[in-house]
């Protein structure tokens, strides 16, 4: 059955977040919806791989697959970032896996090496083949660029550059110098069973912490403290701020770099770089929700968290950093048990759409970057002109 577009149009329509409406239930477990995503968002935007520090030194690589496609990062012995692909130009063996240092990416198959730039350097007994020449047969590569620190790929090459659709977002992020926050843990939560678009819903509003969250969040970060930032055609923000009475300690609200302000040690900043990037921040603290879209309904999730500069010189380091994880990841076992319940009921058929609270603004923005890149929406104005 073909995908009845009329009632996300609806929802990707509405002009103002005080008329707000969720998607409906079917976007998020179409395969035709989820083809149209891939063709018109992902393959179209800029899409978030791993940090600069995860390729810490020349001959460093980081394999990652995203929409069905084997990538590599690596750092080349020009100290060169390259995002290119894994299967061997001779008959498409991947040529390598997981993270690591190499001299060579040599695919196991029939040892056709590669140099970390990709160029072909070495093809066993392959003289007798009629005008082969190996500079012909480098691993394809793909357009990246790197910004705060992560390293991105525009699979159609047409994006505008992402410092530019990410320009208004900068100041707010900036004094965080969150580029220079190291990675501290990893969890990986492997495939889940619900749609990419559930996990944006879930992030982008604290409305919640007043329900799954009212023990671990909500006293201190109260649902109604929450609020949209400022927003644009790429990116949508809000804050969470810290209720009365609680200090700016451990485990969120560590001392971070000298330009932030006293007012940043009392709340939190979490943002979306669409269509992918999700981001919480605090002065000591970042962690990168990192969802990679695999099907209509499903979803792969990891985990990074990072530590600043700052927090990371502060003494007790052990003690804090297995705070901060334990929190973040409790939270996030939380978050994890409502989006198995939300897809649930989405799937059993017997639901329609709902009316959105003003802490839920980011997701009416959000619909809206939905409708304008899927094309069934035109908006003229900014998206967050209301906000």
């Amino acid at each position: 059955m073909a995908f009845d577009y009329s009632r996300l149009t609806a929802t990707c329509a509405v002009d103002s977040p005080e008329n707000a409406i969720t998607l409906p239930p079917e976007a998020y477990g179409s395969d035709e919806l989820y083809a149209a995503e891939v063709d018109r968002i992902f393959k179209r935007g800029w899409i978030p791989l791993c940090r600069i520090e995860q390729l810490p030194s020349p001959g460093s690589y980081y394999s990652i697959d995203i929409l069905g496609t084997p990538l590599v990062v690596t750092r080349d012995r020009k100290d060169d970032i390259r995002v290119m692909s894994r299967n061997c130009t001779h008959r498409w063996m991947e040529v390598c896996s997981g993270a690591g240092e190499a001299g060579v990416l040599q695919c196991p198959y029939h040892l056709w090496s590669f140099g970390l730039d990709g160029h072909l350097a070495g093809a066993p007994e392959m003289k007798q083949s009629a005008g082969f020449d190996r500079k012909d047969w480098g691993l394809k590569q793909f357009r990246h660029e790197v910004w705060k620190g992560f390293v991105f790929v525009n699979f159609d090459g047409q994006a505008a550059p992402v410092a530019e659709q990410l320009a208004g977002l900068a100041p707010m992020v900036d004094p965080y110098d969150f580029e220079n926050y190291q990675i501290v843990e990893h969890t990986d939560w492997g495939v889940c069973d619900w749609d990419w678009k559930i996990m944006v819903d879930n992030f982008m509003e604290c409305y919640h912490h007043m329900g799954p969250h009212r023990g671990t969040l909500e006293d201190e970060f109260p649902a109604k403290l929450s609020g949209a930032g400022e927003g644009g055609p790429y990116f949508t923000t809000m804050w969470s701020r810290q209720a009365d009475g609680y200090p700016a300690e451990e485990p969120f609200l560590a001392p971070g770099a000298d330009t932030l302000t006293p007012e940043h040690s009392h709340k939190l900043l979490i943002f979306i770089a669409y269509p992918l990037l999700q981001i919480s921040l605090g002065p000591g603290f970042m962690y990168w929700l990192k969802t990679l879209p695999v099907g209509a309904g499903k979803v792969e999730i990891h985990l990074d968290i990072a530590m600043s500069p700052a927090a990371l010189a502060a003494p007790d380091l052990d003690a804090r950093r297995s705070q901060l994880v334990k929190s973040i990841c409790d939270i996030h076992r939380e978050d994890l048990d409502v989006c198995a319940a939300v897809q649930k009921s989405v799937r059993a058929g017997v639901t329609s759409t709902g009316r959105l609270s003003h802490l839920e603004q980011p997701l009416w923005e959000f619909y809206r970057y939905l409708g304008r890149e899927l094309g069934i929406v035109s908006h003229t104005a900014d998206l967050a002109s209301a906000g």
